[in-house]
């Protein structure tokens, strides 16, 4: 079963387990998304507080033969983040945030730190792929979006994405064997026993 499946079960039927393995799975990914939108940690966790608390109560409505959970719970965070950023408030602090905090603060930095790694991701990957995965998961693109941008049918932009996605597994999975074997190594030395 995979991990989607098994989170999708568990929140259906109630177990707060299914929002846990939720969160640890998908949280960074959807924060970055929430952060580069609304370009504020506080509104962004806000979204993403929201998304979760919609999937939960809402996981009724997913329909798998739609989307993947994920692009599911991409647009259910778009959609918050467009919600927030049309309040009042919203629009208030973000005339008065000045540049030069944004420049100096923890989040930013760490939201040029995820770019950087999600870029470094990116590199060797053919172009017409890189591209799919930067608009749609760095600059906030939809898909009907990114289809217009490139000027390119959506089959084709969804059939990129897929095939994109299968790339970043299999490099993530490399690096994490690597990692792996590396931190075996490391205790081996460390007993003595290499």
């Amino acid at each position: 079963m995979t991990i989607d499946l098994q989170i999708i079960e568990l929140i259906k039927s109630g177990n707060e387990q299914g929002l846990r393995l939720l969160y640890k799975h998908y949280a960074p990914a959807l924060h970055g998304v929430a952060l580069r939108q609304l370009r504020n940690e506080m509104y962004a966790e806000e979204a993403l507080q929201n998304t979760f608390m919609k999937v939960w109560s809402k996981i009724d409505q997913y329909d798998a033969t739609k989307s993947t959970l994920y692009t599911w719970m991409i647009n259910i965070l778009r959609n918050s983040s467009i919600d927030i950023s049309r309040t009042q408030k919203f629009q208030v602090e973000k005339k008065t945030i000045s540049i030069d905090n944004n420049v100096h603060s923890s989040s930013f930095t760490e939201s040029r730190e995820f770019s950087m790694d999600a870029k470094k991701l990116l590199e060797g990957m053919e172009d017409k792929y890189s591209i799919v995965l930067d608009y749609l998961y760095l600059r906030g693109y939809s898909q009907s979006e990114l289809s217009e941008e490139l000027d390119l049918p959506l089959g084709t932009i969804k059939t990129r994405v897929k095939k994109a996605i299968d790339i970043l597994r299999e490099k993530l999975d490399k690096e994490s064997s690597l990692l792996f074997g590396f931190i075996i190594l490391l205790l081996l030395l460390l007993k003595g026993l290499f």
